[in-house]
């Protein structure tokens, strides 16, 4: 009985799996956060329609920011797939730490005459720190079997700005 129920369990989970269909021949290669798009900060999911028409595919866009629906239209147009697939590109900032940290005002008797007068004698410098998450993106995963949706994720970190 336990070894039908996890035969059961195997197969419940190999149904589910998050597999792109055989049909879909999909390509990201060099495929990147669009650089104006992360110098404005733009962050969002562009959803396209990719319908095939005979030799040719239509790639048709339903929702999106501007600036990411023109490198993401290119991108869909390299697909291949004999039937209609909804593609969902999840674009995603992660936002870079700033450090504020002490430094020392002018050289040592700069420091004393602060010190006569009461005043400080460090200053305080805001800095960022580039977050370690590496620019990626991820392979389509299946989301919706009926209409076919897949889903498409790409990360990038904010670039620092003038702090001061």
């Amino acid at each position: 009985m336990l070894t039908k129920l996890l035969c059961l369990g195997v197969l419940a989970l190999g149904a589910t799996a998050q597999d792109v269909p055989l049909e879909i021949k999909y390509n990201l290669t060099g495929f990147t956060y669009p650089r104006i798009a992360r110098l404005a900060h733009v962050q969002g999911v562009v959803r396209l329609e990719l319908i095939p028409k005979g030799a040719d595919q239509e790639v048709k866009v339903v929702v999106g920011p501007p600036l990411l629906v023109q490198q993401v239209r290119e991108n869909l147009a390299k697909w291949r797939t004999n039937r209609p697939v909804i593609v969902n590109y999840n674009f995603k900032l992660i936002p870079v730490e700033i450090i504020k940290s002490k430094m020392p005002r002018g050289d040592a008797f700069d420091r004393f005459l602060l010190r006569v007068f009461h005043l400080a004698t460090y200053t305080e410098q805001s800095r960022c720190q580039e977050s370690s998450v590496k620019p990626s993106t991820s392979e389509p995963k299946l989301s919706q079997q009926s209409p076919l949706i897949l889903e498409v994720e790409t990360v990038a970190t904010q670039r620092c700005a003038n702090v001061d």
